[in-house]
């Protein structure tokens, strides 16, 4: 079996306690479509972007999100929250499967720098495997703009990318060129779910590992049930999309080794660019 059906609840939040609207978003989606095998939330939705609400895990959001997964019999992502571990704040996501079961976490590894301050980055990837179906990697939003992420994920085998997401921004554009053609370059499917307004823009996108697009929401509150067959990942790594490029193979082979990941290297240009900060008026620099 190759075939797994998941559901994106692209989901209108506040800035605050979403957690009984996502609640009753779940329910609501396993008694209407049964057949949905995964759930795929936002990031960020569950209780917005204040640090205030960051508690520990394990702790109550997970507790709560592994019944609803239980209850429903459902894999469930359910977007990520602020947590808070030994003084630091990251941006985690957790994995949980049908027997309401925590079998991973990821923390961003890339927060949204300068903007998203305070927050320490991530450093493990993950990858999980939904038996019978295939690999599955979690990224969140920004780890998207930095494709050695996503290169690293499809070397540990993943055949879709989950990929939560909060932007609220007007660079919407841009991220969905990135899904479809990271989609491309790394022949995988790519599951971006993003916050609905006031939080977010919506607008969430799902691409197949040609760069096709199969799906892309308005900016309001979408359900999004998708039946996606991993064995067209397979045959497109195989062959190449219509027996086309095979990118994954040709890095696999090439001897090019890119000065920019060497121990010891440092670039004059990059270091000239200054540092990462917001930038000021230039009302205000005259």
């Amino acid at each position: 079996m190759s075939k797994i059906a998941i559901a994106g609840l692209q989901l209108e939040a506040i800035n605050g306690n979403n957690l009984d609207s996502m609640e009753s978003e779940i329910d609501d989606l396993a008694k209407r479509f049964p057949w949905v095998d995964m759930v795929l939330l936002p990031e960020l939705n569950a209780l917005g972007t204040g640090q205030k609400a960051a508690q520990p895990m394990p702790g109550p959001f997970e507790a709560r999100f592994s019944k609803i997964a239980r209850r429903n019999g459902i894999w469930l992502i359910p977007g990520s929250i602020v947590e808070k571990q030994a003084g630091k704040l990251y941006n985690t996501t957790p994995v949980i499967n049908p027997d309401g079961e925590v079998i991973a976490r990821y923390r961003k590894q890339f927060p949204w720098c300068p903007y998203e301050k305070n927050m320490t980055a991530g450093s493990e990837f993950v990858v999980f495997e939904v038996p019978g179906v295939g690999k599955f990697g979690i990224s969140i939003c920004y780890d998207m703009w930095f494709p050695e992420t996503l290169r690293t994920l499809t070397c540990m085998g993943a055949e879709v990318i989950l990929h939560p997401s909060l932007t609220s921004t007007i660079d919407r554009n841009a991220e969905h060129a990135i899904v479809q053609a990271s989609a491309a370059m790394f022949q995988c499917y790519f599951f971006d779910v993003n916050v609905a307004g006031p939080l977010g823009v919506g607008q969430s996108i799902i691409a197949g590992p040609g760069g096709e697009l199969i799906y892309k929401a308005d900016k309001g509150r979408e359900i999004i049930p998708l039946k996606l067959d991993l064995e067209y990942v397979r045959d497109v790594r195989a062959a190449g999309w219509n027996n086309l490029g095979q990118p994954l193979k040709s890095f696999r082979d090439s001897n090019v080794r890119f000065p920019p990941y060497s121990e010891g290297y440092t670039s004059e240009y990059l270091e000239s660019l200054g540092p990462l900060q917001i930038p000021e008026s230039y009302r205000r620099n005259k």
